[in-house]
């Protein structure tokens, strides 16, 4: 069962994506309001069955890139579309299968940095992402995707709890600067 404050989050996106929908019906060339609906998106994956979340992510990249044929400077839409490859990523079970995702989301922050050099967020996603791939081998060696009850809680991954206190420093800031 869900808590309050997860029914409240998952009520909240909901309505968020039917504005954003809604606002697209009026003015599709409004690439702001696209990657809003992005973000919803993103948000409700999390509550999400992994084949489920898979296809919104899928959703919420076709957004991205039409935000960004828009405005191809979208340092925000850039940025979201790391976020929506990273996530892909986490959904995969292989490393031969996250590694695309994982490489296309350095190139989107670096895109990012690149359109907005001193944002200290796109930074340290761009940092993350980086090591990431560093230790992408590391990581689908030692760890495994996981449900908790049943979902996916913002596709942390679970390791061995020896290893889990190394790649927490790692993978846990990046998984934070997703949610931001």
């Amino acid at each position: 069962m869900e808590s309050s404050s997860e029914l409240n989050r998952l009520h909240f996106f909901e309505q968020a994506c039917k504005i954003s929908e809604a606002t697209y019906a009026s003015n599709p060339l409004d690439a702001d309001n696209l990657t809003r609906w992005v973000g919803a998106l993103l948000e409700l994956s999390q509550f999400q069955s992994v084949p489920d979340s898979q296809k919104m992510i899928q959703d919420a990249i076709s957004k991205l890139e039409e935000a960004l044929s828009i405005n191809p400077k979208k340092h925000d839409a850039l940025w979201c579309l790391g976020n929506a490859q990273t996530s892909f990523a986490f959904l995969t079970n292989k490393e031969d299968e996250a590694r695309p995702y994982f490489e296309k989301a350095a190139q989107y922050f670096q895109q990012a940095v690149d359109e907005d050099p001193s944002n200290e967020i796109y930074l340290k996603s761009l940092e993350i992402s980086t090591r990431c791939l560093s230790i992408l081998k590391f990581l689908f060696f030692l760890c495994l995707s996981f449900t908790s009850k049943g979902r996916r809680r913002y596709g942390v991954i679970e390791c061995d709890p020896l290893v889990r206190k190394g790649l927490e420093k790692t993978v846990h800031w990046h998984l934070v600067l997703i949610r931001v």
